[in-house]
């Protein structure tokens, strides 16, 4: 269910926090149980940060990612935060400047700050921010995990050659 026998696809990202000054590998891996018309519940249309170094999405994100235009222009000295720290405030967004949905780097820059989160709370991670994570973001104690990591995480853009399809 998680780890897909059908055939993926797979690309590495560069990304790291503003705390960081090294930027680090990620591994994204997309399969089709994760697209938005996915047949499975839990993972219908989610990106999930697993680790410190992986990341998984769905082939449909992966395709809109990998197809934007605009994201073969970031790159590490020009990298992509998320836009008024939050995904999911329209209002807060549109008061930055930014559209009132994210784009698909910008959800990638979110996931990579739950990578920090990962390298942070090590094996505690998953069940420490997974039991809290679909809650989103917000205003609550719940929120924190997700509000953090709209704020920290900077995508510098796909690893060039690093896209790989498996069957």
């Amino acid at each position: 269910m998680f780890f897909e026998f059908r055939s993926t696809l797979a690309f590495r990202v560069w990304g790291k926090t503003i705390g960081e000054h090294d930027w680090r590998l990620i591994r994204v891996h997309a399969s089709p149980s994760r697209n938005a018309a996915s047949r499975w519940p839990f993972l219908k249309g989610c990106c999930t940060c697993w680790s410190a170094d992986l990341i998984a999405v769905g082939s449909d994100f992966a395709d809109l990612l990998l197809n934007d235009p605009a994201v073969a222009e970031i790159t590490q000295e020009s990298p992509v935060m998320v836009q008024g720290g939050t995904l999911s405030n329209p209002q807060v967004r549109l008061a930055v400047g930014a559209p009132g949905t994210p784009t698909a780097a910008e959800i990638m820059a979110h996931e990579i700050g739950h990578t920090a989160q990962a390298r942070r709370y090590r094996f505690l991670y998953l069940p420490l921010v997974g039991a809290v994570t679909r809650f989103g973001e917000g205003p609550r104690w719940w929120n924190r995990f997700e509000n953090e990591a709209s704020s920290i995480g900077q995508f510098g853009g796909i690893v060039p050659g690093s896209i790989e399809m498996s069957s």
